[in-house]
């Protein structure tokens, strides 16, 4: 199992970057190893979408997420995965001065198979950078 929380500050305003975020069928665009995103809308602030990943190997899982009203964030927990056990994370977002967001990305993530926790851990730090540039890139973009 990996835990990790990474903290940046981007240049983008809060609300594009939470648009960006909510925008789950766009993320194969900027999201490195994201092959496809299917979306089922469940209710207002709420979402259920199935994603193909290439991450170790291919696999699928589907999320459910909650979306704050405020556009501070968002939260996700596992439905079902053909190789993850577990993920569950958040979003937080809050204002970082004028045009300026402080984002937060929080994730807890266990696979089915045996996983080396350093390698683990390695790849999931070593992708929150640059993944959060391409939702910055993205939030621009609208």
């Amino acid at each position: 199992m990996a835990q990790t929380e990474y903290k940046a500050v981007v240049s983008v305003p809060r609300d594009k970057f939470f648009q960006a975020l909510v925008r789950y069928e766009d993320y194969p665009k900027f999201v490195d190893g994201c092959r496809d995103v299917k979306v089922e809308r469940k209710a207002s602030g709420e979402a259920r979408a199935t994603y193909k990943m290439n991450i170790i190997r291919d696999i699928q899982y589907t999320l459910d997420h909650r979306e704050n009203p405020d556009q501070s964030g968002l939260e996700w927990r596992l439905v079902s995965s053909d190789l993850l056990k577990k993920n569950i994370g958040r979003w937080t977002l809050k204002d970082a001065g004028p045009g300026k967001t402080e984002v937060r990305y929080e994730i807890e993530i266990e696979f089915n198979i045996p996983v080396p926790g350093f390698v683990l851990s390695s790849l999931v730090k070593s992708s929150i950078p640059s993944m959060i540039r391409g939702f910055e890139k993205q939030a621009k973009a609208l």
